[in-house]
């Protein structure tokens, strides 16, 4: 038990203006795609069970990432999954999850999901006023977004997860509150809330040309940010981490993974993965991958990963290095992801991971942090502060 495996889907029917995830609207490719991603996913099940260890005493988990997985055959992703499901083993009691658009889900798409072992859908509403969803350039209305929701649980899922956008310019607090009222009387267990980014290469960076300040001022996205959180806490989702609130037990394990520093397979163009200390990516070119993901080569893998003979920083076509994390860059880290979570550091834990205590390590950046009221200390756990959350980067990045 313990392994994770992420799967990207590049392909989406249109690319939203404000996304920077590697997508492409070709869909002829989609069978090819997968087919090749069959074949990874295989690839990386025997080289686990011969090579790496990723065995951390948790739970399995899978989650099918985009793009935007729902706007493919649903029989091509039921296949992969089938085929990651048998070639690792995971287990029955793993989260599983696929992220679907309103625009691309049905009621029959979900049963056939569910059928194949899907048990958690993680739905991009993003906003339910329909000038908001235009300004995202989304492919549904408010009322598209409710009737997939609906679907969704006629299809028997009871773990739905939905994301919405903060943030975004004409949007009120009053409205958000609203668009979560309305989602959590349709029984959905976990919210995810992202403050609209303006990312390099987007078509919203051409459009606000780092203006977006002007029409929606950092104060404002704050105090939308906390209205979410108490009201979502009010209603029974607790935050449990930066951007995410859930019913207790509902919590997505497979994205706590992340967080906690597991170590992850990855499949599909634009993947990243993290496997023996080697933070690692698939190039971002679908054709490229379609090619080279059948012809993978154990000896390749296991040079890059620092496994044996000469290093390897690339594999042509398919994988690159990224960064080789030492034991400094592990310890720096762990403060850097659990800072994103209610939780926080945990110093006992840190203590067992790394031979050296918290406080020995990081003594400057804790009290400097801590007496600006960013950071508090509770028992053996070091979190943000109400006011820390405001400052979140710059407090895990102070310790990097």
């Amino acid at each position: 038990m313990g392994r994770h495996v992420y799967v990207h889907n590049p392909f989406c029917v249109r690319k939203c203006p404000y996304c920077d995830f590697y997508s492409i609207t070709d869909r002829s490719l989609a069978e090819s795609y997968y087919k090749a991603a069959m074949a990874e996913a295989r690839f990386w099940a025997e080289f686990g069970k011969k090579a790496v260890s990723s065995d951390d005493g948790g739970p399995d988990t899978v989650y099918f990432g985009g793009g935007t997985p729902s706007c493919v055959p649903a029989d091509l992703v039921c296949k992969l999954l089938e085929t990651i499901t048998d070639s690792f083993g995971i287990g029955p009691d793993a989260e599983i999850t696929l992220e679907v658009n309103p625009a691309s889900f049905t009621e029959e798409k979900g049963r056939a999901y569910l059928k194949s072992g899907f048990n958690r859908l993680s739905m991009g509403i993003q906003s339910l006023d329909d000038a908001i969803l235009k300004t995202l350039g989304r492919l549904h209305d408010s009322k598209g977004a409710l009737t997939s929701l609906d679907s969704a649980f006629e299809a028997g899922f009871t773990n739905v997860s939905a994301d919405f956008i903060t943030g975004v310019p004409g949007q009120t607090v009053e409205g958000m509150l609203k668009d979560l009222q309305t989602v959590l009387g349709k029984g959905v267990k976990h919210i995810s809330t992202y403050s609209l980014m303006i990312e390099e290469g987007t078509l919203f960076f051409e459009r606000y040309k780092g203006n977006i300040e002007e029409l929606v001022p950092p104060e404002t996205d704050r105090a939308m940010y906390h209205a979410v959180r108490g009201f979502l806490k009010d209603n029974g989702l607790i935050p449990y981490e930066i951007s995410n609130s859930a019913v207790p037990g509902f919590e997505s394990r497979h994205n706590t993974a992340y967080w906690d520093g597991r170590d992850y397979f990855a499949l599909g163009a634009g993947a990243h993965g993290c496997l023996n200390s080697v933070r690692f990516g698939h190039y971002d070119n679908v054709e490229s991958y379609i090619k080279s993901a059948g012809t993978i080569k154990e000896d390749e893998v296991s040079r890059l990963l620092g496994l044996g003979g000469d290093v390897l920083d690339s594999i042509e076509g398919l994988l690159y290095c990224e960064e080789r994390l030492g034991l400094e860059d592990k310890m720096r880290e762990y403060p850097f992801l659990k800072l994103r979570t209610t939780k926080g550091i945990d110093v006992a834990e840190f203590e067992r991971r790394f031979g050296k205590g918290f406080e020995e390590v990081f003594a400057g950046e804790l009290k400097s942090n801590v007496e600006k009221g960013l950071l508090m200390i509770d028992g053996s756990h070091i979190a943000l502060t109400e006011r820390g959350l405001d400052f979140a980067n710059l407090v895990m990045e102070d310790f990097l």
